[in-house]
């Protein structure tokens, strides 16, 4: 009931049911938690982060980021949930809000859950440092002789 309150709601009720999921991931236990993200809590409680009110969006956020952290083992499945429904390009947005509580909050976000040290990269692409702190470039890798056909 309030996840369809949260999604269908009129704002003020919006916003009671954040303030009330938002509660839940601080003093509720990680089975309430679950229950709420098996019932798709999630989308619509994104959706609440590109509203006017600064306190709503803060509130969302700290949800999301208890939620993140309660997670353990599972934070990359519910990080995945909030990256499909819009969720990570909104709290990247929110990294230039007015709000400093909040700008800081999207970036500890993304920061923890969302950086990825693990990403493959090709040995072959990163410059080499070169002395001074500036990058020498392989210029002549895999350049065919007779240039580019566009």
């Amino acid at each position: 009931m309030i996840i369809h309150l949260l999604d269908k709601g009129d704002f003020g009720t919006q916003k009671e049911a954040a303030w009330a999921i938002s509660n839940l991931t601080i003093s509720g236990r990680k089975d309430q938690v679950a229950y709420l993200i098996q019932q798709n809590v999630i989308p619509p409680f994104c959706n609440l982060l590109t509203v006017k009110d600064a306190q709503v969006v803060q509130v969302v956020l700290d949800g999301l980021s208890n939620i993140l952290k309660m997670a353990d083992d599972e934070a990359e499945t519910i990080a995945n949930l909030i990256e499909e429904c819009g969720g990570l390009e909104k709290i990247e947005q929110l990294q230039n809000h007015e709000n400093e509580d909040i700008y800081k909050l999207a970036y500890e976000i993304i920061d923890q859950f969302f950086s990825s040290d693990d990403i493959d990269e090709d040995p072959s692409l990163v410059p080499e440092t070169i002395q001074g702190g500036t990058f020498g470039f392989n210029s002549s890798a895999n350049v065919p002789a007779e240039g580019f056909q566009f």
